[in-house]
């Protein structure tokens, strides 16, 4: 490990503890690494002459997502989630387990890098045909004050269903354990090579769910008679789409690397953070 980026998320460490903790293994376990410390806001913004070994975030979900998006295609390393949040639940380890976790790479004991679907949304008819990406979901959905958005829904060029609702949720395994759980989606393993899109209160009940095989685009045209649209990436950035948007879904070509350990158990996962809180 020569060459450590550590991506800190300031409002979980406001005074700066928990990075002189972490900073204070990594030197500890890899003495020669080269260590460099960025704020998780401004990830996008750097760029690395270097091949980088480790990306160590520490934050919640919301910091891991970010990160992930900001260097889709741009870097291929593993990123190590810190747990320093609340829920914590696509994150690696948790703090008080950091300084093992690091011993367990300096000796090869990470049997698990999880290559995570990340999403690639494409806005027709919009003035510059904004793209987006996603690690969790794209969501289309009304505005507070909106009627129900008419949506017609095509799979690889075919009329899967035309519907009303307030909503749509087009989410990767990764994702199903969010918006699209709470939505009535299912829960999809991590690894598994599929994409759910979930309806949000469909005023049609022939409107379900649906698995799709990755592999699959996805094109869903928008109506809200003049009403607000918004299209969200991972619950983090939005933006109001005109009525009549074209929207593109499908997998990206790049991959986010999940550093996991040989003692990872997705199932106990589940338990603890989501099924008996």
């Amino acid at each position: 490990m020569k060459n450590i980026i550590v991506a800190l998320n300031p409002s979980k460490d406001k005074d700066g503890k928990i990075l002189s903790l972490v900073i204070e293994e990594i030197t500890k376990v890899f003495k020669y690494s080269k260590i460099t410390v960025l704020n998780s806001y401004e990830m996008s913004k750097y760029k690395f002459d270097n091949k980088l070994d480790l990306l160590i975030v520490l934050g919640g979900d919301g910091t891991l997502l970010g990160i992930a998006r900001d260097i889709n295609g741009r870097y291929d390393v593993p990123i190590l989630g810190v747990n320093i949040g609340n829920l914590g639940f696509l994150s690696s380890i948790e703090i008080q387990d950091f300084g093992e976790a690091l011993n367990k790479i300096k000796n090869g004991h990470y049997t698990i890098i999880q290559n995570r679907i990340l999403l690639e949304c494409t806005m027709l008819n919009q003035d510059d045909n904004d793209k987006g990406k996603a690690l969790n979901d794209v969501v289309i959905a009304r505005g507070t004050l909106s009627r129900m958005v008419k949506f017609e829904v095509f799979i690889d060029n075919k009329l899967y269903y035309r519907f009303k609702g307030d909503g749509i949720i087009i989410a990767t395994p990764t994702g199903s354990t969010g918006y699209s759980f709470s939505a009535g989606g299912p829960f999809i393993y991590p690894d598994v090579d599929v994409i759910t899109l979930t309806p949000i209160c469909p005023h049609t009940r022939g409107m379900q769910p649906i698995v799709l095989k990755s592999s699959s685009e996805i094109l869903i045209k928008a109506e809200n008679y003049n009403g607000e649209i918004y299209l969200t990436f991972d619950g983090q950035e939005a933006k109001q789409i005109n009525d009549n948007t074209s929207i593109i879904i499908k997998k990206s070509d790049y991959l986010a690397k999940i550093m996991l350990f040989d003692n990872y158990d997705y199932f106990n996962v589940l338990r603890q953070k989501l099924l008996d809180n």
